[in-house]
């Protein structure tokens, strides 16, 4: 549900874009701001809503770091990396019958003008609110390195953010500084940096228009290169920025302990003597209102 809501938003604003495109309108043509934006908000929505279920993994690549650098559960890494891909399926479904009309009226003017087959499978075409293709002069390399230094600088931001002994960013602020890094690098790269946005609108596109929306090579550049990006860069992270001797405030450390779900001897032994507090309330309770219903008799006599 999570990737599902993060990418509705993202794709919402897409539509708009297109649809400011073919009637000219470049005033709302905001291209990767608006997009930059949406998706930023997306990503604050997606944690907030599922946040306490998948402890904020909206992206495929999270998830992978997690495992390989944060002992998540491995055999639970494929299912929650097959949700993700499929949040964003369902979302792709989602807005193209919520606004049908919009992609039926933008083929029909590009038809008009003889350019409907030229532009359908390229960034100004209907199926690109969906799936990524390569921007108009940019080659193959060019695109990998885009995608892989602006996936790098917002993976960056968001490890750190995260890491509970980071005293400069609450667990609470930590979400809206990670979304809009990542919302800044779209904006100011055009970057995808989601696989399941990606690979979820790609198959989307392909189930609507064809064959013809793979994308060929350029579909495993903007799909993986993000999970590359993020590895990389919680690498460099844990090699030099990570430091045992830093103390760990209280309300990160609650927070962690809350978002892995870890009960600690503590946690177990304060539930059983609040457990055992309530039976002898409930005891002391019981004997009370039986001592007043035996002393009743007595005063009537």
């Amino acid at each position: 549900i999570g990737c599902f809501i993060y990418s509705y938003l993202g794709i919402g604003s897409a539509v708009v874009q297109l649809n400011a495109i073919i009637e000219n309108q470049p005033t709302l043509a905001s291209g990767p701001i608006m997009i930059g934006f949406a998706v930023a908000f997306g990503i604050i929505s997606c944690v907030s809503f599922a946040g306490t279920v998948s402890a904020g993994h909206y992206n495929p690549a999270i998830t992978i770091a997690h495992t390989l650098y944060r002992k998540f559960p491995p055999w639970k890494a494929p299912f929650y990396i097959f949700v993700h891909i499929f949040g964003g399926y369902l979302a792709c479904g989602a807005v193209y019958f919520q606004s049908r009309f919009t992609f039926l009226h933008a083929e029909e003017v590009l038809r008009q003008k003889g350019v409907l087959d030229q532009l359908q499978f390229t960034t100004q075409g209907p199926s690109a609110v969906f799936a990524f293709y390569v921007p108009p002069g940019q080659t193959l390399w060019g695109s990998f390195i885009n995608e892989f230094l602006a996936s790098l600088a917002a993976s960056s931001v968001y490890w750190a953010v995260m890491d509970p002994s980071n005293t400069l960013v609450t667990p609470r602020m930590s979400v809206w500084i990670a979304a809009f890094a990542y919302g800044v690098s779209i904006w100011s790269f055009g970057a995808i940096l989601n696989t399941s946005r990606d690979l979820g609108g790609r198959l989307w596109a392909i189930t609507v228009w064809g064959q013809g929306a793979n994308a060929g090579t350029y579909a495993w550049i903007s799909s993986l290169t993000n999970i590359a990006g993020m590895i990389i860069a919680v690498f460099f992270y844990e090699l030099f920025m990570i430091d045992s001797r830093r103390v760990v405030n209280l309300e990160s450390l609650e927070h962690h302990r809350l978002m892995t779900k870890r009960l600690t001897n503590i946690d177990m032994r304060l539930r059983k003597e609040h457990q055992m507090h309530e039976v002898e309330s409930k005891s002391s309770s019981n004997t009370a209102s039986m001592s007043q219903v035996n002393e009743k008799p007595n005063r009537d006599m």
